[in-house]
């Protein structure tokens, strides 16, 4: 039997992904210095090591990959711009533009950056803390560069857009679905991004109850589910869409990030602030984070909940203390190659994390695992590490 050219790459491309054990991560700065962190993880050895320090325009809040992982993508809560790094390998990156912030963001820093996954792409941020908060698009060339800023528009006077996410959108539309998680004003928006021009058009927004600040969210692929982390209630919500608007409708459940006061006298809710939430690559398992306070001597936690097919929340696996406070940032990166695995960073001590779920049982909705481990770490004490981790391959 003769096998196609195409079909041997990818026989071949299958064969070495089994094989291959080491994986590279980038992970950027909250503070100063400015400096993007290339990243080595041996899935097998457990060996884990810092591979490049990397010179960066600013000190990122959040950084991203464009859809092939050839840029990367980062925003600043101190400068108004945008930086757009070239990725000449795994270890190494090139500055390759800056655009400042424009039109309705003017003079705006932002704390988040997503990426659209159809052509032709852009690149979406908004602006925190506020008020004033506002959302901008930048369209990028051919190589993935940032080119220029495209659209921006305004949410409500009393707005800090904090964290972003973009759902699910059909094949034959023409226009991305975007999340916003307004953390000051205590609800969450949602507009269509053209495809053609990446301009935004406001759908709507729901409300939150009062005090939640919500601070991040992640979309199920299905377009079924959003979920949100709210920081001052330390709590994450699922949120069902309507499937014709794809707007968010009422919250359906919600789970606490903190044990319960009444069996652990530390938990009050004010010594903790919720951090992230983030789907495992087969999204099946849900990760979010919760940091303990900074003026704390408590752990933060870590949890991960169990989906079912349509993205509804069925369980919480577990809820295990970090190891240390986490009290600046405690982003949570679940990994591409292997939904047990996902990076955690601390801005507080400075280092990154590899934690790998355990004591996989089958049930009902399939596997799930009753704990999970700090498995790897490897410490960057430069007073300004680490913000998100982001995975290269």
């Amino acid at each position: 039997m003769v096998i196609s050219s195409y079909r041997f790459f990818l026989l071949s491309l299958a064969i070495a992904n089994v094989s291959a054990v080491k994986h590279a991560l980038f992970v950027g700065n909250l503070n100063a210095p400015a400096s993007i962190y290339a990243l080595e993880f041996d899935d097998e050895t457990f060996d884990f090591q810092m591979t490049n320090n990397i010179t960066a325009d600013a000190s990122h809040s959040w950084i991203t990959f464009n859809h092939d992982k050839t840029n990367i993508y980062g925003t600043s809560n101190i400068a108004p711009r945008i930086a757009s790094y070239a990725i000449t390998s795994n270890k190494t990156l090139k500055l390759v533009k800056l655009i400042s912030a424009d039109k309705t963001c003017a003079n705006h820093t932002s704390a988040f950056v997503v990426t659209s996954p159809q052509a032709p792409y852009h690149v979406i941020t908004g602006a925190w803390p506020g008020p004033n908060a506002c959302g901008m698009s930048f369209n990028v060339t051919q190589s993935g560069t940032l080119d220029r800023v495209v659209d921006s528009w305004a949410y409500a006077n009393k707005s800090g857009v904090h964290g972003l996410a973009l759902g699910r959108s059909n094949d034959d539309s023409n226009s991305d679905t975007l999340y916003s998680a307004d953390l000051n004003g205590d609800a969450i928006w949602t507009h269509q991004i053209s495809r053609e021009d990446g301009h935004a058009q406001y759908v709507g927004k729901i409300g939150v109850k009062a005090g939640s600040h919500p601070r991040h969210l992640a979309a199920h692929p299905n377009g079924q589910r959003l979920y949100a982390v709210m920081e001052a209630g330390n709590r994450v919500a699922a949120f069902p869409i309507d499937q014709t608007t794809a707007t968010v409708e009422d919250e359906e459940s919600t789970f606490s990030l903190i044990p319960d006061s009444e069996f652990d006298v530390d938990s009050t809710i004010s010594n903790y602030w919720s951090a992230e939430v983030m789907l495992s690559a087969n999204a099946r398992f849900l990760w979010a984070t919760a940091r303990a306070q900074v003026n704390t001597r408590i752990p933060g936690y870590i949890s991960a909940f169990l989906l079912d097919e349509q993205g509804a929340i069925v369980k919480r696996m577990f809820r295990v203390p970090t190891t240390t406070v986490a009290g600046i940032a405690n982003a949570v990166s679940p990994a591409p190659w292997g939904s047990e695995w996902a990076a955690l960073t601390d801005v507080f001590t400075g280092y990154v994390q590899i934690w790998k779920m355990a004591d996989k049982t089958e049930g009902s909705y399939g596997t799930e695992y009753a704990t999970a481990d700090a498995v790897a770490r490897v410490d960057i004490p430069d007073g300004g590490c680490c913000a998100n981790a982001i995975w290269y391959n």
